[in-house]
This record gives C-alpha cells, structure tokens and sequence, in this order.
C-alpha cells in the first residue's frame, strides 16, 4: 500500500493528495498505526509496509469532549481516537494554540471548543498550564 500521499493538514483533517478522507473508520486504523521517525517525521507502519506521511502541524487533533456520569472526561479525536484524562496534563503552547502529549510531547492540537471545555480544569502554576481532571483534584471541580 502506497500511503506516501497522504497528508494530515494544520487543521487535523486528512488528505489523499487533494481529496479529504472523511471515512472516520479509516482514519482510525490508520492513525493507530502512526509512528514518530528518530527526525520527528512520521510514517504509518501496517505490518511489514512503512510508508512515510506528511504532517503539517502534529498527527492528532482532539476535537470532541465527553465527560461521564461519573466525571471522567474523555476527549475523541478527528480520527475517533479516544484519550480518557486519568492524570494531569501539562498544555504546551505555539503562540496561542494549545496542545497536549497522546502518544508523544506535545503531538495533540486542542480544537478551541475543547480548550474552552477543558478550562473548568485548569491548573495555573506560573507561567505554566495544567488540565487537572477531576478524580485527579479530588472531586474539587
């Protein structure tokens, strides 16, 4: 499978040279299969095929936020991925826009709606910025 045209663009969505892939099925499986290159370039490896991916900006994009009955909060990526907040987590910001760590540092862009969700959540230490989920807080928020 020839996967070299496949672009993930600033705004999270994914391309086939210039056509957007919407089948969200699809992109989960195949950003399940992402992986970070020692240059920081990425690739998507399905079995023994390593095929090398553009990524404009970081790989995943959290664009959905859920929070449980029971006051867990998930967040669902542009690809279906899900990430369920069960400690702290550090937001890293380029100019004005926020990311967190999935599966490397800094490799999730917060869509504004979930950044603003999310801000219930924040924990200001200095010029530092922390998302502290409520079982982790205690129950405080």
């Amino acid at each position: 499978m020839d996967l070299t045209e496949i672009i993930i663009s600033k705004s999270g969505k994914w391309y086939w040279g210039t056509a957007e892939m919407f089948r969200r099925n699809i992109l989960n499986i195949l950003a399940a299969h992402i992986e970070r290159n020692d240059d920081g370039s990425f690739c998507i490896k399905l079995g023994d095929d390593v095929n090398p991916i553009t990524v404009e900006d970081v790989p995943f994009l959290a664009s959905g936020y859920v929070q449980e009955d029971d006051g867990t909060i998930k967040l669902v990526f542009h690809d279906l991925q899900e990430m369920i907040l069960e400690r702290e987590q550090k937001i890293f910001f380029k100019g004005d826009v926020p990311y967190i760590s999935f599966r490397w540092e800094a490799d999730t862009r917060l869509s504004r709606g979930v950044y603003w969700k999310l801000s219930d959540f924040f924990d200001f230490r200095g010029e530092e910025v922390y998302i502290l989920p409520p079982e982790v807080a205690g129950g405080v928020n």
